[in-house]
């Protein structure tokens, strides 16, 4: 085989895995989007009509913590 040839080959190989590929992606977004929790079911980590928010963190909210006091020296001279 000439070089024109083998380099068409590995564009047509190349081209159709990326479409191999893609499509598998495609089908693991549907399946993992069918797994979703629907809006009749919750638990207890979900806040099911407040806003979305995080759960488990708490949010941090610049000068509303008061500043940490200075230790007192442990040993003294």
């Amino acid at each position: 085989m000439d070089l024109i040839s083998i380099l068409a080959t590995v564009i047509l190989i190349t081209t159709v895995g990326t479409m191999v590929v893609g499509l598998g992606a495609y089908g693991a977004f549907k399946l993992r989007d069918k797994r979703k929790p629907s809006s009749g079911r919750s638990d207890e980590t979900m806040n099911a009509g407040d806003p979305l928010e995080p759960v488990f963190l708490t949010r941090y909210v610049p000068g509303s913590t008061a500043e940490p006091e200075p230790e007192p020296a442990s040993h003294e001279r």
